[in-house]
C-alpha cells in the first residue's frame, strides 16, 4: 500500500492564549505502510461547533486589486450574530482618537521613530491544482517585503505623478516590515513558513494554519484562491479581533498573483485600522463617505479604474479627491495620507490585538530582526508534482526547503534517469515500476541538511498486477496493499484495511472520515472545507476486454439528517496513463444524499450486513488499454462519517485476444502460498530466454534472474533470496510477452 504523506512541517505553533482549553493529540499521518499511532507536534481544539459559533467573534473583509470582497455583507452577518462587536469597535475608535488628539502637536519632525515589524509569510500549496504556481518562491516573497518597505516609507518612484496638491501631505510611515529570523521556538527561519494544504483553494479564517503568536509577528497567508468570489485578500481590524478566538483569524489572507500588486499594501492598511477612503464598506462609488481621517476628503471611491485630476470632484465639485490612496480601489495608488499614517501608528500604540508589542525592542531580540538575526543552512524538503506516472514517464520534483533558502541542491534518484542532479527543480524519469527513494541535500554558505522520501511518487507497472480482470474482495491486508492511498491533507482521516466488516465476509476498504475536522480551526470556524482521500486501483491491462463494466458494494452513513447539509461525495475517475492524468469528469458520482446507505449515524460508524449497496458503471472502449487505473475519491464534508468499500470487481462481456494471451506463454507456482521453498514452472511460448522477477506489492524489485527455454522447472529457497512473509508478484518477460502471477509467502 502507498500511502504518500503530504506535507512534513516540521511544527505547527498554537498560540499561548489557547493554553488553558482542552486539546488532545492529533495522530500523524501514516508513512508508507505505517498507522498513525504518533503524534504530531501541535494541538487541535476540542470543541463543539455549537460553543465556536457562541464563542465567534470575527472581523470586516478588505479586498484589493481586480477582484474585491463581499465586505459589508460578510460584516453585518458576523454583527448579527455579535452585537458585542460594535461595541469593541466603538471603544477602540474612542481610545485611538484620544491617543491621536494627545499626539495632535506632534508633526514629522517631532515622530522619527521607524517603527520595525516582525512578519512571517505562511505560504499554503495546494498539490490537488495540479501546478505549484502558488506556492511562491523565497524571491518573490523577498520583493512583496521590498515593494511593502518602499510603499510604506514613501520611497516610490511613482511618488512625482501624485496630483492635486496631495504631494504635500503624501507620509513616510515610517514602519518597516523585516522578514523573522527566529521562529517561535527560537530556531532559525527566514520568515517564511510552507504549509501543504487544500486549504490553500478557497481559503478563509480556517486556512489561517500554524499562526505564529500574534503579540510577536504580523501573520500573512499566502493562497490559491479566496473562498469568497472575486477577492484578491482580506485583513481584520484590531478592534474585531480581540480575545482567545479573534487572535485565530488575525492576521492578513492574500492571493500569491496579488502578492506584489497594491492588494498586500492595502490589506496591511486595514490591518493596522485603516478604512476605505470612502468609509467603512466594500461598496466603492455608490456613495460619499468618510474614513475618519481629517486630510483625506469625502469620496464615494473608485471602483476599478483611475479617474485622472480632471475628473475626480464626484461629491464635491469644489473639492479635489485623493483617488491615488492606498486604501482606494483606483488602481493608480500612490500614497498614504500624514493623517492616515498617524492612524496607523497609534493603532501600534495600542494594546488591543496585540500590536503595540510587536515594534518593542525586546520583541526584535525574540524574533530575530534589527540586529538580532541570526542565519543557518535550509532544512531540505521536497516533493513530487506527479505523483502517479508510467514507465520512462517524466516526474517533475519541486524543491520545497525551509527554515532558509537555498542555493546548492544536490539529487539522488535510485533508478532515476538521471541518477543524480544539482538543478533546483529537476525532472527524472524511471524505467522500473514501484516506489523509489529520492534524497535531497539543500544548502547554503551557513549550513546544508538532508533528507530521504520514498513515497512522494509511483511508477506503474507495464504489467496488470492482478490476475486476469480485478476481482478484489479485501479479504487481508495485503490485498489492499496493493492499492495506492493518498492522504491529501496529511491528517487523521486515510484509507485503511478493516478485518471485521465487510460486504459478504469480513475485510474492506474504509476511510475514517469522521476523524476529518479535528483541527482548532474547524470547531472555531465551521465551515464548508473540504478534504480529499484517495483509494487506487493496481495497474490493470484491459486491451482483451470489452463492454467492461466496473461494479463495487458500499456503506456509508451522515451525521446529518438534513439532505441540504450532506455535502459529502464519492466520485470514480479512470485513467489510462498509470494515474498521471484522470478523466475530467468522473465516471461515477455518488454525492450528498445518494451515498448514505445507512440513514444517520454517531461517528465511527460500522455497517450492518443490510447496510450495503452496489454501485456499477461502464467504461467506454476508450480504457481497453494497458495502463489502466481508477481512482475512488472521497471528498468530505461538515457532516463526514466512515466509509466502505468492498467487492471491487471489473467484468467484460466478450472478452477478446485469447490468442494473444496464449501467445504470452505460462507460469506456475507450486506451492502457494509457500513457505521455505518455491518450485516455477517455465513456459517461454517458444522464446530462448527471459526474465524472471519477483516484486514487492509497492513494485519493487527483490528479486530477479535471466531464465532460458530449456529451464522448464526452477527451484528457489525463500529465505535466501530475502522474501520474508508477505505478498509478491512474480512476472516472466520475454520476447513475446509476459504473465504475472501472484506469490503468498508464510
Amino acid at each position: 500500500m502507498l500511502l504518500i504523506k503530504r506535507g512534513d512541517e516540521t511544527y505547527r505553533s498554537l498560540p499561548s492564549y489557547l493554553g488553558n482549553l482542552k486539546v488532545r493529540p492529533k495522530p500523524l499521518v501514516p508513512y508508507f505502510r505505517a498507522h498513525p499511532t504518533d503524534t504530531m507536534k501541535f494541538f487541535p481544539l476540542v470543541l463543539s461547533l455549537t460553543t465556536a459559533s457562541a464563542m465567534l467573534t470575527t472581523g470586516a473583509l478588505h479586498a484589493q486589486g481586480q477582484e474585491k470582497c463581499g465586505f459589508e455583507e460578510a460584516r453585518q452577518v458576523l454583527i448579527s450574530e455579535n452585537p458585542e462587536l460594535l461595541h469593541q469597535a466603538a471603544e477602540y475608535e474612542l481610545g485611538l482618537q484620544a491617543y491621536l488628539q494627545a499626539r495632535a502637536g506632534l508633526r514629522d519632525d517631532d515622530d522619527t521613530v521607524v517603527y520595525h515589524i516582525p512578519i512571517v509569510f505562511h505560504v499554503l500549496y495546494d498539490p490537488t491544482t495540479g501546478t505549484d504556481v502558488h506556492n511562491v518562491s523565497d524571491a518573490a516573497i523577498y520583493n512583496a517585503v521590498n515593494q511593502l518597505n518602499i510603499r510604506y516609507r514613501k520611497q516610490n518612484a511613482d511618488q512625482s505623478e501624485i496630483c492635486c496638491g496631495f504631494d504635500t501631505i503624501a507620509a513616510d510611515a515610517r514602519l518597516q516590515f523585516d522578514l523573522a529570523t527566529k521562529d517561535p521556538f527560537g530556531n532559525c527561519t527566514n520568515g517564511i513558513d510552507r504549509i501543504t494544504t487544500q486549504r490553500a483553494t478557497g481559503a478563509q479564517d480556517y486556512s489561517k494554519l500554524d499562526p505564529w503568536f500574534r503579540d510577536h509577528y504580523m501573520n500573512i497567508w499566502v493562497c490559491n484562491t479566496i473562498n469568497t468570489p472575486l477577492v484578491a485578500g482580506y485583513s481584520n481590524y484590531p478592534s474585531d479581533v480581540q480575545g482567545d478566538i479573534g487572535a485565530l483569524r488575525d492576521g492578513v489572507m492574500i492571493q500569491s498573483t496579488s502578492l506584489v500588486s497594491f492588494a498586500l499594501t492595502h490589506e496591511i492598511g486595514h490591518y493596522l485600522n485603516l478604512q476605505h477612503v470612502w468609509g467603512n464598506t466594500n461598496d466603492p462609488g455608490v456613495a460619499c463617505g468618510d474614513d475618519d481621517v481629517a486630510d483625506t476628503p469625502i469620496t464615494k471611491g473608485y471602483n476599478l479604474f483611475c479617474p485622472g485630476p480632471d475628473n475626480c470632484s464626484i461629491c464635491d465639485p469644489n473639492i479635489q479627491e485623493n483617488y491615488q490612496n492606498y486604501m482606494d480601489y483606483s488602481y493608480c495608488s500612490v500614497m498614504y495620507t500624514k493623517g492616515q499614517r498617524d492612524r496607523m501608528r497609534a493603532s501600534l500604540n495600542s494594546d488591543v490585538s496585540g500590536r503595540r508589542t510587536l515594534w518593542q525592542d525586546a520583541n526584535h531580540v525574540y524574533t530575530g530582526i534589527q540586529g538580532n538575526e541570526v542565519t543557518c543552512g535550509p532544512q531540505a524538503d521536497f516533493y513530487a508534482l506527479d505523483e502517479f506516472v508510467c514507465q520512462g514517464t517524466a516526474v517533475r520534483f519541486k524543491d520545497n526547503s525551509k527554515r532558509a533558502t537555498a542555493t546548492s541542491w544536490a539529487w539522488t534518484f535510485d533508478g532515476g534517469n538521471p541518477s543524480t542532479s544539482t538543478e533546483q527543480n529537476p525532472i527524472v524519469t524511471f524505467d522500473e515500476p514501484g516506489i523509489h527513494a529520492v534524497t535531497l541535500t539543500a544548502g547554503n554558505d551557513f549550513g546544508s541538511s538532508t533528507t530521504t522520501k520514498y513515497n512522494t511518487f509511483m511508477v506503474g507497472a507495464d504489467y496488470s498486477q492482478v490476475d486476469g480482470l480485478l476481482q478484489e474482495g479485501f479479504n487481508s491486508n495485503s490485498d489492499l496493499q496493493r492499492w495506492p492511498v493518498v492522504n491529501v491533507e496529511s491528517n487523521a482521516s486515510y484509507w485503511h484495511w478493516n478485518g471485521q466488516v465487510g460486504h459478504d465476509a469480513p475485510g474492506s476498504a474504509v476511510l475514517n472520515a469522521s476523524n476529518t475536522y479535528n483541527l482548532v480551526q474547524d470547531a472555531v470556524f465551521p465551515t464548508e472545507f473540504h478534504d480529499k482521500d484517495l483509494l487506487v486501483t493496481p495497474m490493470l491491462d484491459l486491451r482483451f476486454v470489452q463492454n467492461i463494466t466496473v461494479s463495487f458494494w458500499y456503506a456509508y452513513s451522515s451525521q446529518t439528517g438534513n439532505p441540504s447539509q450532506i455535502t459529502e461525495k464519492l466520485n470514480v475517475f479512470a485513467s489510462t496513463s498509470c494515474g498521471k492524468n484522470w478523466t475530467s469528469s468522473p465516471n461515477l458520482s455518488l454525492t450528498g444524499a445518494n451515498l448514505v446507505t445507512a440513514g444517520v449515524q454517531s461517528p465511527g460508524y460500522v455497517p450492518m450486513a443490510n447496510e450495503w449497496r452496489q454501485a456499477t458503471f461502464n467504461l467506454g472502449s476508450l480504457y481497453a488499454k494497458n495502463n489502466v487505473r481508477l481512482k475512488f475519491e472521497y471528498t468530505s464534508g461538515l457532516s463526514s462519517n466512515d466509509l466502505y468499500i468492498d467487492d471491487v470487481n471489473i467484468t467484460g462481456s466478450n472478452p477478446v485476444g485469447i490468442d494473444e494471451l496464449a501467445q504470452s506463454g505460462g507460469m506456475s507456482l507450486m506451492p502457494n502460498p509457500a513457505s521455505n521453498s518455491l518450485i516455477v514452472t517455465l513456459d517461454l511460448a517458444g522464446t530462448t530466454n527471459g526474465t524472471l522477477t519477483f516484486l514487492d506489492m509497492t513494485g519493487r524489485t527483490v528479486y530477479s534472474q535471466a531464465v532460458n527455454a530449456s529451464e522448464e522447472q526452477l527451484q528457489f529457497d525463500l529465505e535466501e533470496m530475502g522474501l520474508t512473509s508477505g505478498v509478491y508478484l512474480v512476472r516472466l518477460k520475454h520476447a513475446k510477452g509476459q504473465r504475472v502471477e501472484r506469490l503468498v509467502v508464510r
